[in-house]
């Protein structure tokens, strides 16, 4: 029985070692909408921004608070060490004592130094105070509302901004892999051409310095595959960054980078603006600058607020408060209520020169909100003809690959049959290699040009969902 555990522990040890050895090697699988999903629910940046909106919806409750019942409690204790004196005619005390000769004789015609006071004084109570009538705090909250909507506003933003880099990430990582892929390739047409060339070699049918400079190329594109291997690496580890995935998480991206992120017949697309974030924050912005001198208007208006107050209050000559069996040890209460009016009559004209300034920046936010709607303007047809352009290019890009290695082909072919140069051979390939970068140029520079688009007509999003 004994035996028995000890194998079912072994047995249970082995598997979660190869469970475990398991999951450190599998690779995570993402598409560019998850890749986002997970980036917009994990990136610092957006993150940071929904803070801030939490931020925004305390401070109004803070301001509302100002509307509420202010209730606060009070006490004080002091202890005069010393009484003031007062001067005092003698004669007065004579006539409090009349027919009384030794009081006269004291007191008559001086004046006497009386101490004034008592020596230790306490008080505590409560007061409370409620705000009945104020247009500036109404307004306030208007104004602290307007910052609310600018707060998520600037959170929409950071997703796009964080969309359009991800995204670019992303596309930039896959046409490195993809430049791996045509590298590959090509080493393996020189291993082939290099087999080749290194029989006709042992035959004595070429010459040695032939078969070195395939090898020179060999070597060359084994560096340069190096090279993009170890930069499509860095690329994958910022997506793992931007997307907040442990670093030592292996992924893979299954989106391909000729995916269509708009289609040439997407009429959806066009330059209404109003759907872009930057011109919600503008408008936002606006409408913040008016509520703002409509507030600085409102002060000239009275504001009204309740207010009362309850407490009691003791004096003594002995520190005997907490004596309450002696005589005279008796607190005294007092409360009171009352009603507050503050009427603005004239503040050296402060008032008519905030509104005056905050007029001035509702004009410059009126002017930029035009400016910007005009540059938008330019910036999406600028961004339709790249996009029209890149889209030519990379058809011409393909085209032009497809022909280059075509030529190769009958190049290394008529090489083996001894027609061809060896120059001729490496010149074709050379020229393969430019026509693949070109491609892969043609290919990243059409993904910018149709995220460009996304974001000038503020669709970013839609690329969650694709």
């Amino acid at each position: 029985m004994n035996k028995m555990k000890i194998r079912v522990l072994i047995g249970f040890f082995l598997c979660t070692g190869i469970i475990n050895a398991f999951g450190q090697d599998t690779l995570s699988s993402f598409s560019l909408s998850q890749c986002l999903k997970i980036g917009l629910k994990n990136n610092i940046s957006v993150v940071k921004a929904q803070m801030d909106i939490e931020k925004n919806n305390y401070k109004l409750k803070e301001v509302k608070s100002n509307g509420l019942p202010q209730v606060d409690g009070f006490g004080s204790f002091q202890d005069n060490l010393q009484l003031p004196v007062t001067p005092m005619p003698g004669d007065l005390i004579v006539m409090m004592n009349p027919g009384n000769k030794d009081i006269a004789a004291q007191y008559a015609g001086k004046t006497l130094l009386v101490p004034m006071g008592i020596k230790y004084n306490t008080s505590g109570g409560i007061k409370v105070s409620q705000l009945l009538y104020s247009q500036t705090y109404l307004t306030s909250i208007d104004l602290t509302k307007l910052q609310n909507d600018l707060g998520n506003l600037s959170y929409a933003k950071a997703q796009e901004t964080l969309i359009y880099d991800l995204s670019k990430l992303y596309f930039i990582a896959q046409v490195t892999d993809k430049q791996k892929t045509l590298i590959q390739d090509n080493l393996n047409r020189l291993e082939k051409t290099l087999g080749i060339t290194q029989t006709l070699l042992d035959n004595g049918m070429i010459r040695s310095v032939d078969n070195d400079r395939i090898k020179i190329a060999r070597e060359n594109l084994m560096t340069q595959y190096s090279n993009t291997d170890a930069l499509y690496k860095q690329q994958l580890d910022l997506i793992k960054y931007n997307m907040a995935l442990p670093p030592d998480q292996k992924i893979h991206l299954t989106d391909s980078v000729e995916m269509t992120v708009i289609q040439p017949t997407d009429t959806t697309f066009g330059n209404d603006f109003s759907n872009r974030t930057d011109m919600k924050l503008l408008e936002k912005q606006k409408e913040l600058t008016l509520v703002n001198k409509k507030m600085i208007n409102q002060e000239y208006l009275p504001t009204l607020a309740a207010s009362g107050q309850f407490y009691y209050y003791g004096m003594r000559n002995k520190f005997d408060y907490f004596d309450f069996g002696s005589k005279g040890n008796n607190w005294y209460g007092s409360a009171s209520i009352g009603l507050n009016l503050s009427i603005p009559i004239f503040d050296g004209f402060s008032k008519k020169a905030k509104a005056s300034q905050a007029l001035i920046e509702y004009n410059k936010a009126c002017i930029t909100e035009d400016n910007t709607k005009k540059y938008f303007s330019i910036e999406y047809e600028n961004n339709l003809r790249n996009l029209t352009t890149n889209r030519l290019n990379v058809e011409r890009q393909k085209q032009n690959v497809d022909l280059a290695e075509k030529v190769y082909d009958v190049t290394s072919q008529r090489y083996h049959e001894g027609v061809a140069s060896m120059s001729d051979l490496l010149t074709d390939e050379t020229n393969l290699s430019t026509a693949q970068s070109s491609y892969l140029n043609a290919l990243y520079n059409l993904k910018t040009a149709e995220l460009e688009i996304l974001k000038s007509t503020g669709n970013l999003n839609s690329l969650t969902t694709k």
